[in-house]
């Protein structure tokens, strides 16, 4: 039944498909490719496909793309790809896939969709829905990401769209839509909050920099700068949303970015978010009706996955506002202060705090306390965001001091700087580009160094491994010469056994025909069995082989000298007998010849005088013409005649010419042939003086073989005793080899110590000198602190 089942699902889709390819370029089947693609999409979801989901999307990009690809303008019955009716049904389906590709959690592919739909909204005018439907998709798409900046903003866009064109909506759903973007703005990360051009404007990456990816993202939503979070919170209380949000996202937020309560900040935000989940909880049990449950499903999983990142930028506020009031505190009292996640949690978030936001941060867990703006190595990507708003604050301190002081300060910088503007811009350029020079000197010697030490790295582990391959290879060559000789000596015992048992056969059969009773070694050659080949040697099996065959040769000369003789007396029988008839057969063969000659040459001479007749006859016809055709010939052949003379002359001197020539090619011919002669009389001597070198030569080696045989024994003990010495050689110098890397090792060991103790020296020497610059700079403040202030 399963088969049954899928074998019927195989064929709705094959039918989905062959659909989708019929009916791609008719114009009339527009409607009717569009509709199929539509009901693709719900089977693929219905049933959970996603592999084939992405090849139906694969498919319908392909054919879209296929319609561009014509030149000139399109036939009548083909589909136009730039009329604004193909335009809005693509953008229907494209927003139909989208939804589908969410749903189906493939987000990469939710993504491509979304680009194209925006390309599709860029050439026509969407409809209301289909555009709120994108920027609700981009921002799941952008949640799933972990992108919060472009999720708040998605979100923003989306409520910012619907209250302008949606006309009919509800004050509940509005207060929804306010407070998604609230809170989505909230859980956008402190550090992207700052001068993101200007933190990411120098990277190196290219287009796969951060800063490229959010220009990117950014013409998504047709806007022309990347946004950031102060741009967002902006944007929402330019336009009044704020004040549309629910009364705990408006308190929450008014507490996250404008109050300063350090100690009290976990505890006055966690009623709010208690309130929140209260809120979206009874929205839940309020809802009647599958189809609201459905609708008030995505808006609650939305509103309570918002709290975790929530909680984490209170925590990271918390942090924030901490290490500038408190030098340090207990891990108790921290815990009562981030009350809102276990202090487990805490931890991790405190790494990441002392990481991404610049924070100096330690924990003493002997001393159970955390310690803020402890010493540690000077990272300037962290202290960007810090000094920034150290220096914020003192330029607003100076003001409120000092503002008449400040303002001809200003004045008198703004005129200094426009008289040296040309020379400061003259010399920052050149400061950037010797800073980028710099920073791609240090990447080059840092690569340099890299792949120095990758390269003798490389080399070491090379050497390693070509004496460890070269003592495999020789132990392998052993092992092979040791199988190849035993393999050898096996296949001439087996060639022997085979041997001596085919020519056992042939005996045995031999004796079976003529009943021999022929004996091996004692035993009938008839009663000998494969075992007894292993005691039977090769020497008594060719002795009586020879004895068979001597009594064979004797057996079959005294049969032909039987033979002979009764041939004889019959030849001889024969030869007496057809003496008589041949006489008489030849007698009577010369009278038939005889009678048939005279009977020819009487026949032919009766012929020829027929001839001779008609012949004369002929002659007497024309007679009476002779003398008329002797005066035209004379006429005609006189200067024939002088022409044939000059001719015959001509054709003499080229005979003697040609005579001469053909005499001097037979001269050459004839001394051709005889140097290849002579050169092939020498070919056959030298053969002849080869063959007998040959044979000389196969006579010494038949010699030096029998010889060989004699000394193989002796030899085969002597490669035994080398090998014995020489695998104790190779075991020694493996073990030298072991000793010698171990030595080596060892040494650049204490190299690298010596090395990482002066590195860490230099270190500890460079942060003792930042400290007491540090220490120095702030006595400097404590004092010009200290000091009273400058009377008018």
């Amino acid at each position: 039944q399963d088969r049954d089942v899928h074998a019927q699902y195989r064929f709705l889709w094959e039918t989905y498909k062959a659909i989708l390819d019929v009916q791609k370029s008719h114009a009339r089947l527009e409607d009717g490719y569009h509709e199929p693609a539509r009901h693709a999409f719900e089977f693929c979801r219905v049933n959970k496909r996603p592999q084939e989901f992405k090849r139906l999307c694969e498919t319908l990009r392909r054919n879209y793309n296929d319609l561009f690809k014509r030149t000139g303008p399109p036939p009548q019955h083909q589909v136009n790809p730039t009329s604004t009716e193909t335009i809005s049904k693509t953008l229907e389906t494209r927003c139909r896939q989208l939804q589908f590709s969410t749903e189906l959690n493939l987000w990469k592919e939710a993504y491509f969709t979304a680009t194209e739909v925006y390309e599709l909204m860029s050439k026509v005018r969407p409809k209301l829905h289909l555009r709120s439907m994108y920027y609700d998709t981009l921002g799941q798409i952008f949640w799933k990401s972990e992108n919060f900046l472009f999720h708040a903003f998605a979100s923003l866009k989306n409520v910012i769209f619907v209250r302008e064109k949606k006309n009919g909506m509800s004050k509940d759903e509005l207060q929804h839509l306010a407070s998604k973007a609230v809170l989505a703005t909230l859980c956008v990360p402190f550090q992207r909050n700052s001068d993101i051009h200007g933190t990411l404007e120098l990277s190196m990456e290219g287009a796969s920099s951060p800063y490229e990816k959010a220009k990117k993202y950014a013409t998504l939503f047709n806007a022309q700068s990347v946004p950031t979070r102060d741009s967002i919170i902006a944007q929402l209380e330019e336009r009044g949303l704020l004040a549309l949000a629910s009364e705990p996202c408006r308190r929450l937020f008014a507490l996250i970015e404008s109050d300063f309560t350090p100690l009290s900040l976990c505890q006055d935000a966690k009623p709010y978010l208690d309130q929140i989940v209260g809120q979206v909880q009874a929205s839940e049990k309020s809802k009647d009706g599958k189809e609201d449950q459905h609708a008030a499903a995505p808006v609650t999983s939305l509103l309570t996955d918002y709290i975790t990142p929530l909680k984490q930028i209170i925590f990271f506020r918390l942090m924030k506002q901490l290490s500038e009031v408190y030098a340090n505190m207990t891990i108790a009292d921290f815990e009562r202060a981030a009350s809102i996640v276990p202090f487990s949690i805490a931890e991790n978030w405190m790494a990441n705090a002392a990481r991404q936001q610049g924070i100096n941060i330690q924990i003493n867990y002997i001393d159970k306390a955390i310690v803020f703006g402890a010493s540690r190595k000077v990272d300037m990507k962290s202290m960007r965001q810090p000094l920034i708003e150290i220096g914020y604050k003192l330029q607003t301190a100076l003001q409120r001091v000092a503002p008449e002081e400040q303002h001809k300060k200003e004045k008198d910088e703004k005129r200094q700087l426009s008289q040296n503007i040309a020379k400061r811009i003259e010399d920052e350029t050149r400061q950037i580009r010797q800073r980028k020079e710099e920073i791609e000197r240090r990447k080059e010697e840092r690569e340099r160094r890299k792949e120095l030490e990758e390269r003798e790295a490389m080399e070491r582990l090379r050497r390693q491994e070509a004496r460890e391959a070269e003592a495999e290879r020789l132990r392998q060559e052993e092992e092979r010469k040791r199988r190849e000789h035993e393999r050898e000596e096996q296949k001439k015992r087996d060639a022997e056994m085979a041997k001596n048992k085919e020519m056992l056969e042939q005996m045995k059969k031999q004796a079976e025909q003529r009943a021999s009773n022929l004996k091996v070694a004692g035993k009938k050659i008839t009663e000998i069995v494969a075992d007894d080949l292993d005691k039977i040697g090769f020497d008594q099996i060719e002795k009586a082989r020879e004895a068979q065959l001597q009594r064979e040769r004797q057996e079959k000369i005294r049969q032909r000298k039987l033979e002979s003789k009764r041939v004889d007396h019959l030849a001889r029988a024969l030869r007496e007998e057809e003496q008589k008839l041949l006489d008489d057969w030849a007698d009577e063969i010369q009278t038939k010849d005889e009678e048939f000659l005279d009977k020819a040459e009487e026949k032919i001479i009766e012929e020829q005088k027929a001839k001779h007749e008609a012949a004369l006859e002929e002659k007497e016809l024309f007679v009476g013409f002779s003398e008329m055709k002797e005066a035209w010939m004379t006429t005609k052949m006189e200067k024939r005649q002088e022409e044939l003379a000059e001719k015959e002359v001509e054709r003499e001197a080229r005979a003697r010419a040609k005579v001469v020539k053909n005499k001097i090619e037979r001269a050459k011919r004839r001394k051709q042939e005889a140097e290849q002669q002579a050169e092939k009389e020498r070919e056959e001597v030298e053969e002849a003086r080869r063959q007998k070198e040959e044979e000389k030569k196969k006579k010494e080696e038949e010699r030096r073989e029998a010889a060989r045989r004699k000394e193989e024994e002796e030899r085969q003990k002597e490669e035994e005793e080398r090998q014995r010495l020489e695998e104790e050689r190779l075991a020694e110098e493996r073990r030298e080899a072991a000793e010698r890397d171990e030595e080596k090792r060892r040494e650049e060991a204490e190299r690298r110590d010596r090395a990482d103790a002066k590195r860490r020296e230099k270190e500890k020497e460079l942060e003792e000198r930042m400290a007491k610059e540090e220490a120095e700079r702030r006595d400097a403040r404590q004092s010009r602190a200290a000091a009273p202030p400058a009377r008018r």
